[in-house]
């Protein structure tokens, strides 16, 4: 198609300019509609010196420019969806031929490729069913099952609660016949601090049983698949090994801020610093919605089961995972309107659980990591059901449901993903300084004591009077109770004690050095160091009420009367579920020649191959 060319010269701000015009006759083009002007073809060129025919040619480009940029933002939120759908699935693609190829090449290797990606499928088809069918699946099934299961809950409550009772007994039987002495006993353990715990019940005729009966049983489900099923046993074992490897990769930090000699004081600047770098992970694990999902999951089932309240079964799972007084942040707006009964099992499961930011320093003890763990889950359901004892629910919950709460539950703050690994570190530091200046003020407290207590003796002529000495005697039938051996208890009952009157910590160290021999004449059989591992696992320290009873009145100021007033009976609640965890592993633990102590992946190692 032909067309013809006009040449102008034209002289503007003393710059001669030369536009080339294409004289060709209109065109519209159908892209730029919206604007309906037609569309020419210029070019202009300067071709004498001047300053502004600079400006006119720049700002021409800039034009173009923009117009280009908008023309592109445009396109892209038109578009925007297909785009990130086809770079998600050109990602996919390339994660699952990798998969494919490692699994291929070595899947003993990839075994916690495989872990991790099985779970990341599971989540992805939960959360499509949950997000396009939940809300008809609830309504249309879930909900209608629910009220009909109500209404017939008076005569099904007699058939579920013997067949529950009959499953357990027939598991019991098959996994501890013929049953020894030591199982029998922790069996009558567990009834004699159930009666205890009767006997302080704030309102003992108002004790509603079904949280009781239901959190006994999933404490002795959680023992038996943990301590009698190889595969249950293997896969706690196996996610311990994974912590542990995890946290090794803290000492890369621990040497570039320390220097190549940090091990030479290993608690203060190994141990320590894996516990920033733990509660770092935690808090991008919560940026990504991971600790949420499994959180939300586990109280559910606590909910359903037990008919606990949705808060306080929230609080609940969460002190699996995470401190004392984290897991009250993410029920920070119903503290206010929560009965008494719901505040004490608030209480009651900070006292009966771990924090997961001390499993580096348990680890550095020696102690087994999968204990640890299993000891935090197996006391949660019996850290609700004895606070259900001892302080029943007498008043109307407003928060029965996990629905009636979802609307306050507190969203994720933090802007990517850097600003929640430095949350998390900030908060670990406020951990760390805690333990730090606790361990100092505690190791030297007890020192004085125990040089008091000597003085004391000698004077009467009663060498080696110590605190520890005392309390072997004081919380020895506690320790029979649990199934120790006879001859463990003197043993077992001075680790009750020190972590009672001191620390958990120093318990457990003490405990640590008692196995290496470096305590002349006292040891642990390998079942009393099994009872004493899980009566340990706790915040039932005294100094613990001041922690719990200060940082949850510094949520709610409006509490403090009546959670000081409910805190001794709550830690009293904490150390009966820690003992009633302990006769769960007394009941179901075999000796099989495995020692408790940590034979993974050393602390001391900068080397953490995955």
């Amino acid at each position: 198609m032909g067309s013809k060319t006009g040449i102008a010269n034209t002289e503007e701000n003393g710059a001669v300019v030369i536009e080339m015009k294409d004289q060709s006759t209109n065109i519209n083009e159908d892209d730029d509609a919206d604007d309906g002007e037609s569309f020419k073809k210029s070019t202009s060129f300067v071709v004498a010196e001047g300053q502004g025919g600079d400006k006119k040619s720049d700002s021409a480009m800039k034009r173009k420019l923009r117009n280009m940029a908008m023309k592109l933002e445009m396109g892209y939120q038109k578009n925007k969806t297909v785009i990130w759908r086809v770079i998600y699935l050109i990602l996919a693609l390339a994660y699952f031929a990798y998969f494919i190829y490692v699994c291929w090449y070595d899947i003993m290797g990839a075994l916690a490729l495989v872990v991790m990606t099985a779970c990341v499928v599971v989540y992805l088809i939960y959360a499509f069913i949950r997000d396009h069918y939940g809300d008809s699946i609830y309504d249309d099934i879930c909900e209608p099952c629910g009220i009909a299961f109500q209404r017939s809950w008076f005569v099904l409550k007699w058939f579920v609660y013997l067949g529950l009772v009959a499953a357990v007994i027939i598991i019991l039987y098959i996994y501890t016949t013929p049953p020894k002495y030591e199982q029998l006993i922790s069996a009558f353990g567990m009834v004699v601090f159930i009666l205890i715990s009767i006997l302080l019940s704030k309102h003992p005729f108002d004790i509603k049983w079904r949280p009781v009966l239901w959190g006994l049983t999933l404490q002795i489900l959680c023992g038996l698949f943990i301590l009698t099923n190889q595969y249950g046993r293997g896969a706690f074992e196996w996610l311990a090994d994974q912590i542990i490897t995890l946290q090794n990769y803290a000492n890369y930090g621990s040497e570039f801020l320390f220097g190549e000699n940090y091990l030479d004081h290993q608690f203060a600047f190994q141990v320590l610093p894996i516990i920033i770098f733990y509660t770092a992970i935690v808090s991008i694990l919560y940026y990504y919605g991971v600790m949420q999902f499994l959180i939300s999951k586990l109280a559910w089932i606590l909910q359903v089961t037990m008919k606990t309240s949705a808060p306080e079964s929230l609080n609940a799972a969460a002190n699996i995972f995470i401190g004392n007084l984290e897991s009250p942040v993410m029920i920070r707006p119903f503290l206010i309107d929560m009965t008494k009964s719901e505040l004490f099992a608030v209480l009651t499961c900070g006292f009966a659980t771990i924090s997961g930011g001390l499993i580096a320093v348990y680890n550095h003890i020696g102690i087994n990591i999968s204990h640890i763990i299993s000891a935090s889950l197996m006391s949660a359901p019996a850290a609700l059901a004895i606070a259900k004892i001892m302080y029943p629910e007498t008043e109307r919950c407003k928060f029965k449901t996990q629905k009636e709460m979802d609307s306050k539950i507190p969203k994720v703050s933090d802007t990517n993903v850097i600003a929640a690994a430095s949350y998390g570190a900030i908060i670990g530091v406020s951990l760390v300084r805690a333990i730090a200046v606790c361990l100092m003020v505690f190791v030297g407290i007890l020192a004085f004591v125990n040089a008091v207590f000597m003085w004391i003796g000698e004077m009467a002529g009663f060498h080696g009077l110590t605190f520890e000495f005392m309390c072997s005697y004081l919380f020895m039938p506690l320790a029979w109770l649990m199934g120790t051996p006879w001859s463990d208890c003197r043993v077992v009952a001075e680790l009750i004690g020190i972590r009672a009157f001191v620390n958990e910590i120093l318990a457990f160290e003490y405990m640590k050095n008692i196995l290496d021999g470096n305590i002349d004449g006292v040891s642990l059989t390998p079942r009393g160091e099994v009872i004493a591992t899980y009566t340990l696992c706790g915040f039932t320290t005294i100094s613990d009420i001041g922690i719990m009873v200060g940082g949850l009145s510094a949520m709610v100021p409006q509490l403090r009367d009546d959670l000081s007033e409910m805190a001794v009976r709550a830690l009293i609640a904490g150390t009966l579920a820690n003992f009633m965890t302990a006769c769960t592993a007394g009941i179901l633990w075999e000796d099989v020649g495995v020692s408790t102590m940590n034979a993974s992946l050393p602390l001391n190692a900068t080397e953490v191959p995955w």
